[in-house]
């Protein structure tokens, strides 16, 4: 029989190389250009107008109407300079681009709680409820005792 000998790593390391970590970054990354964006055009809410992707270097703001991507391409060297010197300075470009269905969703993570699993009687078919009835009377012991439990609901 082979032994492990693979050492364990440590938690930190695993989740800093995941998938995970990458999403995230992107997401920091993403909220940054869009807390500046919304600084530089004195606007509260960026409702209309926001950087949704990093693509080739590039920070792509997708805008409700082809207005505003107007008026942000009269302010697009104002607004690269500004991501350049807070956030990326080697950010390679801004690509505006309107919306395909004129709107766009806020720019915001909704966290909501796991439900706890409730188990409902009616989880089985009546096919599957017959089946495990007719194997229950099949076997004996402590097999027949949990399948009988099963098909009344108590685990």
């Amino acid at each position: 029989m082979k032994r492990y000998n693979h050492k364990p790593e440590d938690l930190s390391h695993l989740l800093s190389n995941s998938p995970l970590a990458t999403v995230q970054q992107q997401y920091s990354l993403l909220q940054q250009f869009n807390t500046e964006l919304a600084a530089l055009l004195q606007l509260p809410d960026l409702g209309f107008c926001q950087v949704v992707n990093l693509k080739d270097g590039r920070a792509v703001i997708l805008c409700s109407s082809a207005a505003w991507a107007t008026r942000l391409k009269m302010q697009r060297d104002a607004i690269l300079a500004n991501f350049r010197q807070k956030i990326l300075p080697d950010l390679a470009g801004l690509d505006i681009e309107v919306s395909p269905n004129g709107q766009n969703s806020r720019f915001s993570v909704q966290e909501t709680a796991a439900k706890p699993y409730q188990h409902s009687k009616t989880a089985l078919s009546e096919q599957t409820r017959q089946q495990l009835s007719k194997l229950a009377e099949q076997t004996a012991g402590p097999l027949q005792q949990a399948l009988q439990r099963l098909l009344q609901g108590k685990n």
